[in-house]
């Protein structure tokens, strides 16, 4: 396959077979290169990682559940490096090429997925989502991104960073095949609606004024109850950031470590800067951090067990362009994190789509109680009909 936009990586060939009859049949499925795949070796964007791998010889669970819905794999795709960024750059493999504005980053770290499916080189992107690696390149690219409940789907075989928040996720053009893969794997439909979809004000109080207000528009014309309040936590936005990007850290050098150890050359420096972050962090300041955690986690099942869902913006600014500074894109990454980490927080889905005839790329979500999966799903639904 001809690939301009870098979305996939180059290795050769090997058979991937799937029924001819299935929920899937006629989706191309692009798969993120931290799943095994039967064939294939798995690099996680790192050249290391690749050289030590070997040719996979049994394949992910999750991604072998697509293929026996009749999927069809065209191929394994570019990724950050170990997952462990938001942007889209590799060192080592490249940065793939956003369709919807090449000028721009694709966003990551399920970059390659993003764009493949951009691109129109596959209908089903599946990567995984830890900071936002599902949510952010589905806004930047213009697609529907779907972070599951964290532990709803099976991660076997699938390079971790940060367990504690890693979700396999999908990405695709609309929102029909969105519904068609979560049957597939397991999200049973349901007619769910909430009694309200709610705005917290300091959650678009971060964002520009003329954006929100669209977004806040096209939420009513919907004709759903819609209310606001004021925050839907006690802790700052800010400071769940810092929890999460606390924790985040840890666990990230906990599952890099060996390779960190053996080949610290072989590591992006902001990646490994990142890393050894994660190492000299002490253990009162983890603590900490988790009992953020948990005390969000609480306020934000309290909040949802009135049956609401949240909107807010995917991201907090735009994206920058792709040859801007490493200022500029550690600047959107922190920015981006102070929205994109509540779902993480919580444990809870959530699921990101372009708003129709709104100017520009922008990107609404849905964030719901756990396991309120296919509630987004109908909402969504309502929220985009022409």
């Amino acid at each position: 396959m001809r690939d301009p936009w870098n979305a996939f990586m180059p290795y050769p060939d090997a058979d991937v077979g799937h029924p001819a009859v299935g929920p899937l049949s006629g989706l191309r499925l692009a798969v993120k290169d931290l799943f095994d795949v039967a064939g294939y070796p798995t690099a996680a964007g790192n050249a290391a990682v690749l050289a030590a791998s070997g040719i996979k010889t049994s394949t992910a669970p999750l991604v072998q559940t697509l293929l026996d819905a009749g999927a069809c794999f065209v191929g394994k795709t570019n990724t950050d490096e170990l997952a462990y960024s938001l942007i889209g750059g590799n060192i080592h493999f490249g940065m793939p090429i956003n369709p919807l504005d090449p000028h721009l980053i694709p966003g990551g770290s399920s970059s390659g997925s993003a764009v493949a499916v951009a691109a129109g080189f596959a209908d089903i992107g599946l990567g995984t989502d830890t900071s936002g690696s599902i949510r952010l390149p589905a806004a930047v690219n213009g697609l529907i991104g779907w972070r599951p409940t964290h532990g709803s789907l099976d991660d076997r075989a699938l390079r971790p960073l940060a367990p504690s928040f890693d979700v396999p996720g999908f990405m695709t053009r609309s929102l029909e095949p969105m519904a068609a893969v979560m049957s597939a794997v397991g999200m049973s439909a349901a007619n769910d609606q909430p009694s309200s979809i709610l705005i917290a004000e300091d959650i678009f109080a971060t964002i520009n004024d003329a954006v929100a207000d669209e977004m806040i528009a096209s939420l009513r014309s919907a004709g759903m109850p819609v209310r606001r309040t004021n925050t839907i936590a006690s802790v700052s936005l800010s400071d769940l950031a810092l929890a999460f990007i606390t924790i985040l850290q840890r666990e990230a050098w906990e599952s890099n470590r060996t390779l960190f150890e053996r080949s610290p050359e072989a590591i992006a420096p902001d990646i490994a800067a990142r890393l050894l972050s994660g190492s000299r962090l002490d253990d009162e300041e983890v603590r900490e951090a988790g009992s953020i955690r948990e005390l969000f986690s609480a306020e934000i099942d309290a909040l949802l067990r009135e049956n609401v869902v949240v909107a807010l913006p995917t991201l907090a600014m735009n994206p920058p362009r792709r040859d801007a500074e490493l200022e500029r894109f550690a600047a959107f990454r922190s920015a981006c994190i102070r929205l994109l980490c509540l779902s993480g927080l919580g444990g809870c889905p959530q699921l990101a789509f372009p708003i129709v005839n709104c100017a520009g790329n922008v990107s609404l979500s849905l964030f719901g109680a756990r396991s309120a999966d296919r509630m987004l799903m109908n909402v969504a639904r309502q929220l985009t009909a022409e």
